[in-house]
């Protein structure tokens, strides 16, 4: 007797081919969650700039003076003119330049020329605490920055402690810092004409390793991968991980993975956009950005 198929459904057609839909998913999935945006390490001097497109949102990440990162709106709050349209250190101060507004770098409003007339910076009906930059909820973990748009996710711990312990038998006593980036990091940036869904399913499955990665598959063959769910992460498992050893000149190996576990890696998409690859010899992280609903950037640091 021949088994009954098991019959897949994909999404219909117009969550990847409409804006309708792309902006239902910002407002249903990615506002209600925490989601990477990018690197910390874009903005290492107080001053820093990164502007990015985040779902048709202008976002700014900025190092304060403080030294601590922030996330904001990248609009001002008086106009909506964009405040940064390329990286670069503001010194103390930030001006938009469309009517000279201008913002300490914890997104305080200190300057307002002319609102009350000519060479008249203030008015009595006017609070300038009540109009500074809009701060997005963020936190920066092991390099990676995160946002919560709505405000109302769970405590960024939570949210992460699940893939910590996942991954505690790996890194041991280190802790997540062996995740940090060091000065000879691999930087790749994919500029790509598709919906990021596609992006986050091609990650999950090794169907199409024979086919698009001939030469991946004959190092880790897809007979040799198995897919493992958790709920707020799910990815692949390869069991036959060809160690660098090997190589003429071979990565050093992480001091506290398991000398049983040398073969074994994983690769996990944490949901919603953050795609990671653990190996006994490197490790690396891809942020899916999708800027519309027909173009996606995928940052990767290695």
């Amino acid at each position: 007797m021949n088994p009954t198929p098991i019959l897949q459904k994909g999404l219909p057609n117009r969550f990847y081919v409409t804006r309708e839909e792309f902006f239902r998913e910002r407002e249903l999935i990615f506002s209600s969650m925490w989601i990477s945006i990018g690197f910390a390490s874009e903005v290492p001097n107080a001053g820093d700039t990164y502007p990015l497109e985040f779902m048709e949102l202008p976002l700014l990440i900025l190092r304060g003076e403080d030294l601590k990162l922030r996330v904001f709106h990248n609009v001002c709050p008086h106009r909506g003119h964009i405040l940064v349209s390329e990286s670069r250190n503001l010194k103390k101060f930030l001006r938009c330049p469309y009517h000279s507004w201008t913002f300490h770098l914890d997104g305080q409003l200190v300057h307002t020329p002319h609102i009350g007339g000519v060479g008249v910076r203030e008015l009595k009906t006017f609070d300038p605490s009540c109009h500074g930059m809009r701060e997005i909820r963020s936190m920066v973990w092991n390099d990676l920055v995160f946002m919560n748009i709505d405000g109302k996710a769970e405590p960024f711990q939570q949210f992460i402690q699940p893939l910590e312990d996942r991954w505690q038998s790996y890194w041991g006593k280190t802790g997540p810092s062996m995740l940090k980036r060091s000065q000879t990091d691999d930087n790749i940036v994919f500029e790509l004409e598709t919906n990021w869904k596609l992006v986050v399913e091609n990650y999950l499955e090794a169907y199409h390793l024979p086919s698009i990665h001939p030469e991946l598959n004959r190092i880790s063959s897809v007979k040799d991968h198995e897919i493992f769910i958790e709920d707020q992460f799910s990815g692949q498992i390869s069991h036959n991980y060809s160690y660098s050893s090997n190589d003429d000149i071979p990565l050093p190996q992480f001091p506290e993975w398991p000398s049983d576990q040398i073969s074994y890696a994983e690769y996990p998409v944490l949901y919603p956009n953050t795609l990671f690859g653990l190996q006994a010899d490197h490790f690396y992280v891809m942020v899916i950005l999708p800027l519309q609903f027909n173009r996606t950037r995928e940052e990767a640091r290695i």
